[in-house]
């Protein structure tokens, strides 16, 4: 009996430590977030013409293939849910009636909080100019001026890019 309890109890301690290995190993990160912009309404002077949050491969964080093949990608984009946390924005524009194109990509590792639980990646594209916000869950308190932006105007917002 002795010997059936210490191999239960050593198979139970390595079967903890195992889980608590895999626990602390870096990998890809799962949080339930969101990734959106809306060029329509923030910023109508442009055309965007490729987006890419990070590598995954949730609907709305990139364009479908079907966009690539046509040249319709879409100037607006909302995804949500558990999804891979993001380490980097790609956004690929054009001034409307001009020629030049910008593009932006922004390593998102050391720019996000700890917590992106309920959190937006939001951006918006100013000619040349591309900024990336952090939209919280956190509303601003009463009375308090909008932020600007026209879907969140009344949410708590940090700027991401640029510095």
């Amino acid at each position: 009996m002795k010997l059936l309890h210490s191999i239960l109890l050593r198979i139970a301690i390595a079967t903890i430590v195992c889980v608590l290995a895999s626990c602390s190993t870096a990998g890809p990160k799962v949080v339930f977030h969101s990734f959106e912009f809306n060029a329509n309404w923030d910023s109508p002077d442009i055309e965007v013409l490729d987006y890419k949050y990070g590598n995954s491969k949730n609907p709305g964080t990139h364009p479908p293939d079907w966009a690539y093949e046509t040249g319709q990608i879409a100037q607006r984009s909302a995804t949500g849910g558990y999804m891979l946390l993001g380490d980097f924005l790609y956004v690929k524009w054009r001034l409307k009636g001009a020629s030049k194109i910008y593009e932006a990509n922004v390593d998102l590792r050391s720019r996000l909080p700890k917590n992106m639980l309920d959190n937006t990646i939001y951006f918006v594209v100013r000619g040349p100019q591309l900024y990336v916000y952090l939209i919280t869950p956190k509303h601003l308190p009463p009375g308090a001026p909008s932020n600007g932006l026209r879907m969140y105007g009344s949410r708590i917002i940090k700027t991401l890019y640029p510095d």
